[in-house]
């Protein structure tokens, strides 16, 4: 599993480089990728579903646009924070909290209002139950589903993430608030 993890690290660090644009037309075209790194935006965010709840921040980097800017690959940078509760039949219960710092490498593409982001990277999750907390590198991956309310401000989320380790993970609905370039 660890050499899985740095194996995951490494792919999203040279990920950026690997993937160069193809120029095989001499004809323009809006959606080659072109090397344009600049900050995109950032957000708050909340989600919850049932038993789990998700409060988080993110920052997001592109590397390669389109020229219209509705094909992105980038860099994400979050935290989460995540807590699941679990119901046991007989009345006891157990609740488990767990914050993660994410490096993920992103793949966004843009429409006028929805927004649909891939996501796989590394992250350093700390577990918390009852009194233990534990703390893994792990690899980690994910999604985002965007309706823009406003002019990329304010949004509805469908979220999820999963880390590859036990009972790890979430899936959601909630909103935004931000601040994002096209």
């Amino acid at each position: 599993m660890r050499l899985l993890n740095k194996i995951v690290f490494f792919g999203v660090l040279l990920c950026p480089i690997i993937v160069q644009p193809q120029f095989d037309s001499t004809k323009y075209n809006d959606n080659n990728l072109r090397f344009n790194p600049r900050f995109i935006g950032m957000q708050i965010e909340a989600v919850s579903l049932i038993f789990v709840n998700e409060i988080g921040g993110l920052v997001d980097f592109d590397l390669y646009s389109s020229a219209n800017k509705y094909y992105n690959l980038g860099i994400r940078l979050s935290l989460e924070y995540s807590k699941v509760l679990t119901l046991d039949v007989g009345g006891a219960g157990s609740d488990e909290a767990v914050l993660n710092y994410n490096m993920y490498a992103k793949h966004t593409i843009k429409g006028s209002v929805f927004w649909f982001s891939f996501l796989a990277g590394a992250s350093v999750q700390k577990q918390q139950d009852y009194s233990e907390t534990k703390t893994h590198f792990i690899s980690r991956a994910g999604f985002e589903l965007r309706y823009n309310l406003t002019d990329y401000e304010i949004a509805v989320l469908f979220k999820g993430a999963k880390s590859f380790v036990e009972s790890s993970g979430y899936l959601g609905i909630g909103f935004s608030l931000g601040f994002h370039l096209l």
